[in-house]
């Protein structure tokens, strides 16, 4: 669990929607740095409308996490997460009891029982073994926690948000852990054996976990059952423009000409046929940094090898491309209509460099510098 900052208000989001204040949710997460794509947006706000779980799937890096972490963010709300491996155990999500204390309690009263008077020794060990199940014992996993912890904040005060629950990589899980995740899903409520109170979590789902499920659709095939229980997305790579528009709200403090190496860059090297796995977003926002923690604004062939690290993950590859070298550099620093008119648009100095007009149109010969040559 990440628990929220307790010296800052929440913000629920779920209310804001149900408010029909959506706008200003998406403002909020685009302040911390994450731009969603608008569709995508509007499926996470069906979501919350319909109190459901949201399934996201996609290739990895296209921002599937940081969805929701940027969420968390915006808002000041507790993240309980369950992240997907190999062995993920039932006891490990939902709960289980805490054995050496049960056994510690048993023991204290056995000692009082005997030394207790013969007629209260029966009445104190019924007492102990009822008491055993009690809520003190039981260890909740992250996914037990975060309903408790939104029954919690439903009982203490309505205006609490509730938590985030984010179901990380769930092509990882398994059948036995989809199905132990199905009824607090469906019902919001998690029923515990011999539980003093029966169960834990909130049946109103007003009030219930905001669940945020990811999966990369590499391992097992989800089951029917879990993805009924929830709203679904596809988040692809998004468009030129709309990357252009994360990048800069990501990294605040690159360059245009940083920007536009990077975009012109990485844009080329997926249209390379023959790679087998191509640079998503996460990789397109570590090399707009490294540009920009490095003060790089122009390349050349020795310093674009240098960078192949960022988004070229393994040694084929990285020999297949060094063959597209110059193909590459060349791609990097020629003009491109979509990317320089839109970080023309919003810089003037980097329109004025590239001799454009306001309305994005090269008005003469564009000269060679250090973005390279343009034509």
């Amino acid at each position: 669990m990440i628990p929220h900052d307790y010296k800052k208000p929440q913000i629920n989001p779920r209310k804001l929607v149900l408010e029909g204040r959506e706008n200003e949710l998406y403002a909020l997460i685009c302040q911390t740095g994450y731009v969603p794509e608008e569709q995508n947006f509007s499926d996470f706000c069906q979501s919350l409308k319909a109190g459901r779980g949201w399934l996201i799937s996609g290739t990895r890096g296209s921002g599937k996490t940081a969805f929701p972490e940027a969420l968390a963010a915006a808002c000041n709300l507790t993240i309980c997460i369950v992240a997907g491996r190999d062995g993920l155990k039932q006891e490990e999500i939902l709960y289980d009891w805490d054995r050496e204390e049960q056994a510690a309690w048993m023991n204290e009263n056995l000692r009082l029982a005997k030394n207790a008077p013969e007629i209260e020794r029966e009445e104190i060990m019924m007492l102990a073994r009822a008491e055993k199940w009690k809520r003190e014992f039981l260890i909740l996993g992250e996914m037990g926690l975060a309903y408790d912890l939104a029954a919690k904040a439903s009982a203490n005060d309505e205006n609490l948000a509730p938590p985030i629950l984010i179901l990380d990589e769930s092509d990882k899980f398994g059948a036995s852990v989809e199905d132990s995740m199905l009824m607090p899903l469906e019902r919001g409520l998690i029923y515990i054996p011999r539980l003093q109170s029966g169960y834990i979590g909130v049946s109103d789902w007003r009030f219930r976990p905001i669940v945020v499920t990811t999966s990369n659709d590499l391992r097992h095939k989800l089951s029917a059952p879990f993805i009924s229980r929830h709203v679904f997305s596809r988040f692809s790579t998004p468009s030129l423009l709309k990357e252009l528009e994360i990048l800069r709200a990501r990294c605040p403090n690159a360059t245009s000409i940083q920007l536009a190496l990077a975009a012109k860059l990485l844009d080329g090297v997926r249209g390379i046929a023959g790679l087998e796995d191509y640079p998503s977003l996460r990789e397109s926002i570590d090399v707009v940094g490294a540009f920009e923690r490095d003060g790089v604004e122009d390349l050349d062939e020795n310093s674009l090898i240098s960078y192949f690290c960022y988004f070229v993950k393994t040694s084929e590859a990285q020999e297949f491309l060094k063959l597209q070298i110059d193909y590459l550099l060349l791609t990097a620093t020629a003009f491109h209509p979509q990317i320089d008119r839109w970080l023309g648009e919003s810089d003037e100095n980097y329109a004025m460099r590239l001799n454009l007009n306001f309305s994005g149109a090269v008005t003469n010969n564009l000269i060679q510098e250090t973005t390279g040559n343009y034509a």
